[in-house]
């Protein structure tokens, strides 16, 4: 049923267009992403759509379940400023998706048409960075969750460092490491509460 249901899509696919000059766009060519994965590339600004089922089609055929998980990390590259990207299949606005932590770009997907948007120079940052066997791992909340949860934690630690300094942070760190598994920890709070 799903081979069928995957027929039918690849057949529905329209011919496909980047709109990088403005006006009509230039139409999408066929090009090959690694060794067995078909795409549709920009001639002009060497963009790449690639459909989900491929990508997990080659990944498959390549790769079976060879492949451990991974944690956000850092992908090498400058963020870019936000820009959102139409899907070239149905028109409606991609949606955005980080793909790791600090300086990483974003990964744009169309959830209905389950169309990835690469801009050029993405997917060899994603196989520099080892992230190109998870593309629909990229895609989850779980993901999306921890490198949020990193980011926030980075913030507070840069706060807190223009609040106490570098010192005074590391001593109230190792302070925290001390008391935290402290059986008597909440009678010393309230000690120190009451006499400081």
């Amino acid at each position: 049923m799903i081979g069928k249901q995957y027929n039918q899509r690849k057949r529905k696919m329209k011919k496909l267009y980047c709109h990088c000059g403005g006006g009509k766009g230039k139409s999408l060519e066929r090009h090959t992403l690694s060794e067995g994965l078909s795409a549709k590339a920009c001639p002009e600004c060497q963009a790449v759509v690639l459909l989900l089922e491929d990508y997990q089609e080659w990944r498959e055929r390549h790769f079976s379940d060879s492949f451990a998980a991974v944690e956000p990390a850092a992908v090498p590259g400058q963020e870019k400023p936000s820009k959102a990207h139409v899907c070239p299949q149905c028109g409606c606005f991609m949606q955005r998706y980080r793909t790791g932590d600090a300086a990483s770009f974003w990964l744009d997907y169309c959830p209905a048409c389950h169309l990835f948007w690469l801009d050029a120079g993405e997917w060899a940052l994603l196989e520099q960075s080892g992230l190109a066997l998870y593309l629909d791992t990229l895609l989850t909340e779980r993901w999306q969750h921890s490198i949020q949860s990193r980011k926030t934690l980075s913030w507070r630690d840069e706060l807190l460092q223009k609040r106490f300094g570098e010192e005074t942070l590391n001593e109230i760190r190792r302070i925290q490491s001390w008391l935290r598994p402290h059986p008597k920890k909440r009678d010393i709070l309230a000690f120190l509460g009451e006499n400081l």
